[in-house]
């Protein structure tokens, strides 16, 4: 059985302040004026709709997503971190480490903070006041080897109005400083479902566009028939 977790890309989807749309559709040709087929020119934004931000998105040394090997798309052991945010704010290093031994064996941290909800509710509060990772919190995160990414159910990992500590955030999450490699994966404006724990796996395939450094990225949910 499978899971849609990404919302349609559309030019109406709250965005994060300033961001071009997530997608909008401009005509290239219409049976309706007399052509043989339909065809559309699509204009997409790296980092609006449900989206994944590779390491190049904040560290000009990593890798763009169509760099990476298929596998790093593919999640097998997801952990589902409930941490409430009705009304935005930080999410701390200590609200994560109750879920220590899990992290441990997990290979997709995913921020459950129930802030999805507004985007749909309240579209322009969505994206201005949402919840963020700490940079601590994202260091220790960063801490778990198995750890192959983060999601979260807001616009953004970072937040508009912790934009210091987004920036932070990001650079911590795409290994710069770092000299082994090591970074995680952000997939940034799903659904996050409190059963997704128990997913067989969860995949999240972007865009593999050259030079890009991130992608819309479609993510499913697959359960146990």
């Amino acid at each position: 059985m499978f899971r849609l977790l990404s919302f349609p890309l559309s030019a109406s989807a709250p965005v994060w302040p300033g961001n071009p749309p997530a997608a909008q559709t401009e005509a290239n040709s219409a049976i309706a004026n007399g052509d043989n087929a339909n065809t559309t020119i699509l204009h997409l934004f790296s980092h609006s709709g449900t989206h994944l931000d590779a390491p190049k998105h904040f560290n000009d040394a990593g890798a763009s997503a169509y760099q990476l090997p298929i596998d790093r798309y593919i999640f097998h052991s997801p952990l589902v971190l409930e941490v409430p945010k009705p009304e935005g704010g930080p999410i701390h290093q200590y609200e994560l480490e109750p879920y220590a031994q899990q992290l441990g064996a997990a290979d997709l941290a995913m921020l459950r903070t129930g802030w999805i909800e507004k985007r749909t509710s309240e579209p322009k509060r969505y994206p201005q006041e949402g919840p963020y990772l700490d940079p601590e919190a994202a260091r220790y995160l960063m801490t778990f080897s198995k750890l192959k990414g983060v999601a979260i159910d807001a616009v953004s990992i970072g937040a508009p109005y912790a934009y210091p500590e987004s920036v932070a955030t990001h650079q911590a999450l795409t290994g710069v400083g770092r000299d082994d490699g090591h970074f995680l994966l952000i997939l940034e404006d799903l659904r996050i479902d409190a059963d997704l724990g128990n997913a067989r796996r969860i995949y999240a395939w972007p865009l593999l566009i050259e030079g890009s450094d991130g992608s819309p990225c479609t993510i499913v949910a697959e359960f146990p028939d």
